[in-house]
């Protein structure tokens, strides 16, 4: 519950520096650069800090493409485009799913409209995110790593995983 409430004041103090921009520019295609813009600042601050820390797992891990881990922490989380769900809707997905997780699995359902429906929505993003990322990374031609390492950051580990797939996980699991 303490990691939630750090991200709670995370996300909403989220900035993003010029040395940010500089970063994703620096190891994102133009078309990856536009889907990172798409997220909210606080999921474009929440991958910027998972990236830094892939960089840092990546570099003390000789097996590890440092290039695909740091891009697959980049866009691990572009499936979350800003306007899908506001902070308090993502406050709320998060404790629908601890506290009644068969519930708001089958509650989430996609489309906008009323408050009801914007929840509705935003457990559907809140649970499908990954495949959504993937999917539109395939779209633009990202590489299949990355891609594969994005649909499967929030799939139970598996004995075939890539260590660029674990150092993401982890990655995003300290943030």
């Amino acid at each position: 519950m303490r990691k939630r409430v750090r991200q709670f004041f995370a996300a909403v103090t989220a900035r993003i520096s010029e040395q940010d921009r500089m970063f994703v520019k620096q190891h994102l295609t133009e078309p990856e650069q536009r889907l990172f813009w798409q997220m909210s600042v606080p999921d474009q601050r929440h991958t910027l800090n998972v990236a830094y820390t892939a960089a840092k797992l990546a570099a003390q891990h000789p097996a590890a493409d440092w290039k695909i881990a740091v891009k697959s922490a980049l866009l691990h989380d572009v499936g979350r485009r800003r306007g899908d769900m506001s902070v308090a809707d993502k406050v709320i997905a998060v404790l629908a799913h601890k506290l009644a997780p068969r519930w708001a699995r089958q509650w989430a359902k996609e489309g906008r409209g009323g408050f009801i429906a914007n929840l509705r929505h935003a457990l559907y993003i809140y649970f499908n995110h990954a495949e959504r990322s993937a999917r539109l990374l395939e779209i633009i031609g990202t590489e299949r790593a990355v891609v594969d390492a994005v649909r499967k950051h929030h799939s139970a580990p598996a004995h075939d995983d890539t260590p660029e797939l674990n150092i993401l996980r982890k990655a995003d699991d300290r943030h």
